[in-house]
């Protein structure tokens, strides 16, 4: 199974966190990354979500994109403040057996995610998809394949998990 990790592209300032939307340039950034790698995403069965406006609206833009008829799923685990213990719930709970998934959610959330499956630590910029093969949830048990950013830079590994930030 593939998880792909897509992070939402600009945001507009808000006096809440949980209120900021996707500029005009933010949704052209998910456009372009989703468009460049559409292929790699038709094997997608599910699609997790936080619950900020900003990542739903990112992952109904990927939706339309990639043609995906399903809904969108808001995840628990996915939410400000998860740790590790909620994002190893979240692949504790995914059907490994029922085709590839798309999650979206904040910058510690898929940090953490890709950090306990592949033991890389990675910045995933905003605008930007990666993609890990993982064959069980397990900690250590996936590879990251591909990341593709909107400005087409590398994988990015941080030093310390506060490089990120």
């Amino acid at each position: 199974m593939k998880i792909f990790v897509l992070r939402h592209g600009m945001t507009s300032n808000a006096d809440a966190d949980e209120d900021r939307e996707l500029t005009d340039t933010g949704v052209t950034e998910v456009e372009n990354v989703v468009n460049l790698r559409r292929d790699d995403l038709r094997g997608v069965t599910r699609i997790y979500s936080s619950p900020l406006k900003r990542v739903r609206q990112t992952l109904y833009v990927a939706k339309r994109l990639i043609g995906f008829a399903g809904s969108i799923e808001e995840s628990p685990y996915l939410k400000t403040g998860s740790r590790l213990p909620e994002i190893v719930n979240f692949v504790n709970d995914l059907d490994f057996g029922g085709g590839d998934i798309l999650v979206s959610s904040h910058q510690s959330c898929t940090s953490i995610l890709v950090l306990w499956l592949t033991g890389e630590d990675i910045l995933i910029p905003n605008g930007s998809l990666l993609a890990i093969d993982v064959k069980k949830p397990e900690q250590g048990a996936g590879k990251i394949l591909w990341q593709q950013s909107r400005d087409g830079s590398n994988v990015k590994r941080a030093a310390n998990f506060v490089d990120q930030f």
